[in-house]
């Protein structure tokens, strides 16, 4: 009995050994920093001097940023409990966004760092003045001298024999044959019409413009009854990020807090369409579309220059010049191309930012990439935009409308 209870005991113990060793001790966080910024780094950085130092340090920050976001959704990923197949798939997801976020955001830095080194006019360029008339006067030229050619109109002479001399050479009379009077007819011209573009291939073909310069977000574009076109995506509640061309003719929902799927957004319409994250873009042979920014036209914002500058004074999360360029743009006295350079730089940086999160959306980062891009807007003189931006911010920043009455 003893030796049978010591076998028992021993088989115990290594079964208890073996689960143990089969469950981890202890659970590793997934890092994917090298993998989303490792090779990034520019050349143009590699040495750092007094002048691209806070250049580097800003790019360094952010690039730490974007790969800290990839670890966190890495580590919310790993206790979701999907399956192996599903999970590795979706880590290969969140490290191609933001090995995509990376690429755009070193880009953009080396974009500032050659247009610095060829060098800004330090003057200020202003919005209102009108061109100088002297700097695009017409080079004047130089008359250059005519020589006039001379031409020999004396028959040529050649020689014959010593006989007979020379013999001036005569060229034989023309004789006009007899030309037959020929009947011109006109040829008809053949009438080619137009075959009018299907609505839904003109939705798609729209879609896939603006899809194609985000495609990461969600994407929906339909049509009311009176004709009217209108584009969404689910990033804000129905806004539109800066550096996205719309289609001209189509137009953009107001700004407003709205919830529900994207193609939700867009209300009541007669048709639509709808782009997901890796949904193929399908030829379609047809006319270009042509861009325009008429569609970021919403009501005036009441004193948007003043309104903008008190919101980006002294506010969290935003670099201080935002705010200098803000009232110079605002007053119009005149703002410096090398400044504005630097501006698209931190709004391009603030819209990767909130990319990397989508969708979820932080209240705090959505606010200032809207100030960023009002400021950047009104610095440039593009007040459609500027007044587009801001009215989104107001709209957000306005605390939803509370129920209580509505439920007593």
């Amino acid at each position: 009995m003893a030796i049978f209870g010591r076998n028992t005991a021993r088989r115990r113990l290594k079964r208890a050994t073996q689960q143990a060793l089969s469950v981890p001790t202890f659970d590793a966080p997934a890092d994917c920093t090298p993998w989303v910024i490792g090779g990034l780094w520019p050349a143009e950085l590699e040495t750092v001097t007094p002048a691209t130092a806070p250049v580097a340090e800003y790019l360094k920050n952010d690039l730490q940023r974007i790969a800290d976001s990839a670890n966190q959704r890495l580590r919310a990923l790993h206790h979701s409990g999907l399956p192996e197949a599903g999970r590795r798939a979706e880590e290969a997801r969140i490290i191609n966004v933001g090995r995509a976020f990376a690429v755009l955001r070193v880009e953009s830095t080396v974009r500032h760092l050659r247009s610095g080194a060829l060098g800004f006019v330090t003057e200020s360029l202003s919005l209102s003045a009108a061109p100088d008339t002297k700097m695009l006067r017409r080079p004047v030229i130089e008359d250059t001298q005519v020589i006039e050619a001379v031409v020999d109109v004396t028959d040529p002479i050649i020689e014959d024999d010593e006989h007979t001399g020379p013999q001036a050479v005569q060229s034989p009379p023309e004789v006009e044959p007899d030309a037959e009077p020929v009947e011109i007819r006109p040829v008809p011209t053949p009438v080619v019409t137009a075959e009018p573009e299907p609505d839904d291939r003109r939705l798609a073909r729209l879609l896939a413009f603006v899809a194609r310069q985000e495609p990461g977000l969600r994407w929906a574009i339909g049509e009311y009854t009176d004709g009217t076109t209108v584009l969404v995506t689910d990033l804000a509640y129905g806004w539109i990020p800066p550096g996205v061309d719309l289609p001209a003719g189509v137009g953009l929902v107001a700004p407003a807090r709205r919830g529900g799927r994207v193609a939700e957004l867009l209300g009541e319409v007669v048709r639509s369409a709808v782009y997901h994250p890796g949904d193929p873009f399908a030829p379609i042979p047809h006319e270009p579309t042509v861009a325009s920014s008429q569609g970021r036209a919403v009501p005036p914002v009441d004193d948007l220059g003043w309104k903008l500058v008190e919101a980006t004074h002294w506010r969290d999360g935003l670099p201080r010049m935002v705010h200098t360029l803000a009232k110079a743009g605002a007053a119009r006295t005149g703002v410096v191309e090398a400044e504005v350079e630097v501006l698209r730089v931190h709004c391009d940086t603030a819209r990767y930012q909130l990319m990397a999160q989508y969708p979820d959306v932080d209240p705090a980062m959505l606010s200032n990439c809207l100030l960023l891009a009002a400021t950047e807007a009104i610095a440039v003189g593009d007040q459609l935009s500027a007044n587009y931006h801001f009215a989104w911010f107001e709209a957000l920043s306005t605390p939803p409308t509370s129920r209580w009455g509505a439920t007593t």
